[in-house]
């Protein structure tokens, strides 16, 4: 009989678990060519509310009421630090309740896009019957819950639906769909006849446009909790805390400095070129600004397309953030000191050219900052704050300085001061790039 085997340690010969090969992760699968097309379009027609409401409409209805130029400007930075507020509140609160949201209906994103779309349609179109500042200004204040969650929703696509490897050319795609769309908004608001028509105009191409989007797209599931996240607090309950997510926020500081000098100055576009420039009246004015914002978006798109592709390529994206930030510098000198209609586009090709650059990268760089997977909607709500609660505060501290002093310069100053100060706070950003 031959001898028995040796007895062996039974950890010789079981592999533990630390010893046994990791396999690749698998690669995150690429969007569906629908997402290419929709996705940029629903963008298109959120930004088409902003560009022409804000930039077009909000200034045209309430001149009509308060014509004389200082007052109007008042009247319009009043009437946007009421809605200041309501923005900053609703952003991360649409985030939190789309990130609870658990339905078989269109899925927790899309359903949000799907309810909140045709609230804020119809709140657009019922904004033409205002003839009071008071009015507008409550109702517009109103508007920032039903735009806010739309817009919350769509920002959680790009990195619930989007791969990380394709997150700089999608980025640069939506910027270029958010410029599109808010000349779109300039347009249709600045051509309308009427303001009944621009804001009907501006409302059926926003319904349209989110309803298809809900409609034929497939939501995600929501995420399992993430390894931060609490015991019962998968859906946005746990705290975000300043010191565990500093590049997130110097990220939002970044953007909220940049696009709070950007908009202290485009959203006052129409009579910046009514009284600065001197063009004198506000159906010259608005003609006059769909041109030049033809020019900017023309840019943009360009540099858009450009600045995603190259930041894939290279991976710099502080570095492209950083550059585009600083361009806003000398086109707020040309505003300064060149005050007349060929200053005014020398200004807005570079704002142009900087600003679509600076959109799709900084949507990249976001992407990579956040602190984690079971709170995107949340994350990126409080980040929509950065975004779209200085295009609300911008105008209302432009206007009241304007209103205070009849005199544009000094917004110009904030211009050049905040986008520097941006600029500089994309070097505190240490995990990216």
């Amino acid at each position: 009989m031959p001898d028995a085997l040796p007895a062996q340690d039974p950890e010789a010969v079981t592999p533990r678990p630390s010893d046994a090969p990791t396999p690749p992760p698998a690669a995150e699968p690429a969007p569906g060519r629908w997402l290419w097309v929709i996705y940029p379009l629903a963008m298109v027609a959120m930004n088409a509310v902003w560009g022409g409401v804000m930039q077009v409409l909000l200034g045209k209805q309430i001149a009509a009421i308060v014509p004389e130029q200082a007052a109007s400007a008042a009247a319009l930075g009043m009437a946007l630090s009421v809605s200041a507020v309501s923005s900053v509140v609703s952003q991360p609160i649409a985030g939190m309740l789309s990130d609870r949201t658990r339905t078989r209906f269109l899925g927790r994103r899309n359903v949000w896009i799907f309810g909140a779309g045709i609230v804020g349609a119809l709140g657009l179109v019922a904004m033409s019957q205002l003839t009071s500042t008071i009015a507008i200004a409550i109702t517009w204040a109103a508007m920032m819950w039903p735009l806010n969650a739309t817009q919350a929703s769509l920002t959680a696509v790009l990195p619930e639906r989007v791969p990380q490897r394709l997150r700089g050319s999608m980025s640069g795609v939506l910027g270029a769909a958010g410029l599109i769309g808010a000349y779109a908004g300039v347009a249709l608001a600045g051509l309308s006849r009427d303001l009944f028509m621009g804001y009907l105009l501006v409302a059926g191409l926003f319904l349209l446009l989110t309803q298809i989007f809900a409609l034929t797209t497939k939501d995600r599931p929501a995420p399992e909790p993430d390894a931060r996240t609490a015991p019962g607090d998968e859906a946005g309950g746990t705290r975000l805390s300043l010191r565990g997510a500093p590049d997130y926020w110097w990220a939002f500081t970044g953007r909220f400095l940049l696009i709070f000098g950007y908009f202290s100055v485009s959203s006052f576009q129409l009579y910046i070129l009514r009284d600065h420039i001197g063009l004198g009246d506000i159906d010259r004015a608005a003609t006059t600004l769909v041109a030049i914002s033809g020019l900017s978006t023309l840019l943009s798109l360009a540099f858009a397309l450009l600045g995603g592709w190259i930041s894939d390529k290279t991976g710099r994206l502080r570095l492209f953030v950083g550059v585009s930030s600083l361009m806003f510098v000398p086109a707020g000198l040309v505003y300064l000191l060149v005050p007349t209609l060929t200053g005014a586009w020398m200004a807005t090709a570079v704002t142009g050219a900087a600003f679509g650059v600076y959109m799709a990268v900084d949507q990249a760089l976001i992407t990579r900052v956040l602190p984690g997977v079971g709170n995107t909607g949340r994350d990126l709500g409080i980040m929509n704050i950065a975004n779209a609660g200085p295009q609300i505060i911008a105008p209302s501290v432009a206007g009241a300085v304007v209103g205070a002093t009849g005199d544009y310069r000094l917004v110009f100053v904030l211009l050049i001061v905040c986008t520097a100060l941006g600029a500089l706070s994309v070097r505190f950003i240490k995990g990216v790039r």
